[in-house]
């Protein structure tokens, strides 16, 4: 389970030009998909710089691209264990309304297609069940669809800055 902790190598996997609507990452032994449109790109992430009183959800910032973006991680905001990060970690860089932040994640799987029509999400789930859209299915499985906007909107109010 190397692969767990650290976003696996190369780009991510894109499915048919047209048909991925959603974009999957793992945290812990979920996989949990968003609005693909939410995502600009995936990089490698750079060095973190940790400030001093945030959350542990909002593990530092980095410079990417003549900017400065907080890193959330995604596991520490379902209540999982933080993501171990190493040279091959990579983020996924989002646009969320008015803030440009980086999700952080075990793994980036990249774009799917849910398959059928995303079910909603049941009344109980664990701590994603506050950020739960649906539940889904591709090819590789059940996906936990997020309503990342929510999500970035709650974080920044609780005072993870984006």
């Amino acid at each position: 389970m190397a692969e767990s902790r650290e976003a696996s190598s190369g780009a991510p996997a894109a499915p048919a030009p047209g048909s991925a609507s959603h974009f999957c990452v793992r945290a812990g032994p979920g996989r949990y998909a968003f609005d693909a449109a939410l995502v600009t790109e995936v990089v490698r992430l750079g060095p973190l710089t940790r400030l001093p009183g945030a959350p542990a959800a909002l593990p530092g910032v980095f410079p990417h691209r003549g900017e400065v973006l907080a890193v959330l991680d995604l596991c520490q905001v379902l209540g999982l264990p933080p993501v171990t990060t190493g040279p091959a970690t990579r983020v996924a860089v989002l646009k969320v309304g008015p803030w440009r932040l980086a999700l952080l994640a075990d793994a980036v799987e990249g774009l799917v297609s849910p398959e059928g029509a995303v079910e909603p999400a049941p009344a109980s789930g664990g701590q994603a069940a506050e950020w739960l859209a649906g539940i889904g299915k591709d090819a590789r499985g059940d996906l936990a669809v997020l309503d990342l906007r929510r999500l970035v909107e709650a974080a920044r109010s609780r005072g993870v800055a984006p």
